[in-house]
């Protein structure tokens, strides 16, 4: 075999996309299925729970997670510096806020009954936490963006988007490899 070959075959093996992202098939685990079979399994175990909140979270959280799976899934095909993936990784970051807050009820307080009992879980302490972690993952994300910005010969700022990318981002993930004949 010649290296032409060789090195072709490399490109082929590499550049291969793969019509599912790591990232969007976490995201199908973690706010799709699990949470969906730990409801599930609540609502089927403990009947004297309200039934009806319980759904209704469910509800809530089924599809801000089929749309956490879509933001993932698309985010990923833009490369990082880019305006595009800077703007999906705020909205992801947002909508796992939402997420959360459908999961935990939507409120501060959670009311639940069990058989005679009543009680109520305050929940404002991991609210706070939820929004601390929040926002450093928006700042990690506008660090990232201005880490992975590129520039241009004349000093200005791209976001990677346009004609002039140079050579060695082009071939970013391709491995050429070459085999010596003995």
């Amino acid at each position: 075999m010649n290296t032409t070959s060789n090195t072709k075959i490399s490109t082929l093996l590499t550049s291969k996309k793969r019509r599912i992202s790591s990232k969007a098939v976490f995201a199908l685990v973690f706010y799709l299925i699990l949470p969906t079979i730990a409801l599930s399994i609540i609502i089927l175990t403990y009947p004297e729970l309200s039934r009806e909140r319980l759904i209704g979270i469910l509800q809530r959280i089924v599809p801000v997670g089929v749309i956490l799976i879509l933001v993932s899934q698309f985010q990923v095909r833009y490369e990082k510096g880019s305006k595009g993936r800077f703007i999906l990784n705020e909205v992801y970051v947002v909508l796992v806020v939402v997420w959360l807050f459908a999961l935990l009820g939507g409120e501060p307080v959670i009311n639940q009954t069990w058989e005679e009992y009543r009680f109520s879980l305050h929940i404002i302490n991991y609210i706070v936490l939820i929004l601390l972690v929040t926002s450093v993952n928006v700042l990690y994300y506008a660090m990232e963006f201005q880490a992975y910005r590129k520039k241009d010969v004349s000093g200005e700022v791209s976001d990677g988007q346009e004609e002039g990318i140079d050579e060695e981002v082009k071939n970013k993930g391709v491995i050429i490899t070459t085999m010596q004949a003995q």
